[in-house]
């Protein structure tokens, strides 16, 4: 039967009566039990002011946000279309965590942009006969937005989620959302620089979240599973809480991760951040910007190899804007003080096919060639054809002089 035929059926019938909850089981959590056409379920809502702030950060800095500077590091041109006013943060609680048709998302947790206020619902099914009741008022909320916002989601909870839809017999989703999953953002700026770039982590050590009392995220299904056996409510108090901080979280990190894309170079503080948006500018072609990411990088590098790989991605950037000299200055530090045979081609390159400076050309290959015997062998046949080569012309140009 579908989904229009069991409103029609529903809207015929008398409502049936609610399902009555043992007294105080679910009082404390400060929610109520709403009826749909498919049963009873328990929602709690929780309102937020903008100048809320979660770890070090505001809500506001994402009601804020800058869709352009965010499709910068979602690398998701469509993110920038996106409408802070018509976006739903999400994230589920379930079953499993390996996903397939027996997991269960007990509790789907959203949060919206709504006037001066961030709203946080969370939609609990107490038992598994609740559960198309609870996932009919999300399938209906999910289509009043245009984008999306998750941690993981792409790969997890939104697969999940539409699974559920398609087994509760939902009329397939129609609408094409922007899915901005702020984990692969949080990738590109932070994975050389923390341990792993979980959630927990990342609201940890970039948001300064501190939470009390959290339940880690592989025990939730066991803490269900044992609120299902006992109907003791107090057993899910945490697990209401981990899901209400982590939707909180992900509007924190989106304001946060909008703020720093949208910071000049030398307002940074930190060199692998730099080197991040760095590297984006460098896929958008930008290379101004991607030039002076690149300098601060070097400038704020935690470590040698940072500093190498960043002054020798500078160079290259400045080959593409032909600023040969400061290119040239970055090649020789790189030679002489480091040993670089890459600098040494580069090198190479440069006084031969600009300056026209064989006899350079060839000291610089000469180096290279060198080199390349202690640290990269495949390297020595390019280096001597490029040798043999400058021979020739130095040879020629030997001559020409003499017959003149």
């Amino acid at each position: 039967m579908k989904l229009t035929d069991k409103l029609r059926r529903f809207a015929a019938q008398p409502k049936p009566a609610e399902k009555q909850q043992e007294p105080g089981q679910l009082d404390f959590l400060q929610g109520r039990a709403v009826a749909n056409p498919f049963g009873s379920y328990y929602l709690i809502e929780r309102r937020f002011s903008l100048d809320y702030l979660h770890g070090s950060q505001e809500l506001s800095g994402a009601a804020a946000a800058n869709s352009a500077d965010l499709a910068l590091i979602a690398k998701d041109e469509a993110v920038g279309s996106l409408e802070i006013n018509r976006t739903l943060f999400f994230d589920t609680e379930t079953t499993g965590l390996a996903g397939g048709a027996g997991t269960y998302a007990f509790l789907v947790g959203v949060g919206f942009f709504q006037a001066d206020q961030f709203v946080v619902r969370q939609y609990l099914m107490r038992d598994y006969h609740e559960e198309t009741a609870m996932l009919y008022d999300v399938y209906r909320l999910v289509q009043e937005f245009d984008a999306l916002v998750s941690y993981n989601g792409k790969s997890f909870d939104w697969p999940l989620l539409k699974d559920r839809f398609t087994l509760s017999r939902f009329e397939p989703l129609r609408k094409h959302f922007i899915h901005f999953d702020l984990l692969y953002s949080a990738r590109r700026l932070w994975r050389e620089v923390l341990p792993d770039c979980s959630l927990h982590t990342v609201e940890a050590q970039v948001l300064d979240v501190a939470r009390e009392k959290d339940i880690p995220g592989a025990e939730v299904p066991q803490r269900y599973f044992d609120y299902i056996r006992t109907k003791k409510g107090e057993l899910l108090e945490e697990v209401i809480a981990h899901n209400r901080d982590d939707i909180l979280s992900l509007a924190a990190l989106m304001g946060h991760i909008n703020h720093l894309v949208g910071k000049d170079a030398d307002e940074l503080d930190s060199g692998a951040v730099c080197w991040a948006l760095a590297k984006l500018h460098l896929q958008n072609k930008e290379w101004d910007k991607a030039a002076q990411f690149l300098q601060q990088a070097v400038d704020l590098a935690d470590s040698r190899a940072d500093r190498l790989a960043a002054l020798s991605k500078l160079a290259l950037v400045y080959r593409r804007q032909r600023r040969w000299e400061a290119a040239e200055q970055i090649w020789l530090f790189l030679a002489e003080k480091h040993s670089d045979i890459q600098s040494c081609e580069e090198l190479a390159k440069y006084y031969e096919h600009v300056l026209k400076d064989f006899s350079k050309a060839h000291q610089a290959a000469t180096r290279g060639l060198a080199l390349s015997l202690n640290q990269d062998r495949r390297r020595i046949p390019a280096f001597e054809y490029r040798l043999a080569r400058l021979e020739r012309k130095l040879n020629k140009t030997k001559q020409q002089f003499l017959i003149s």
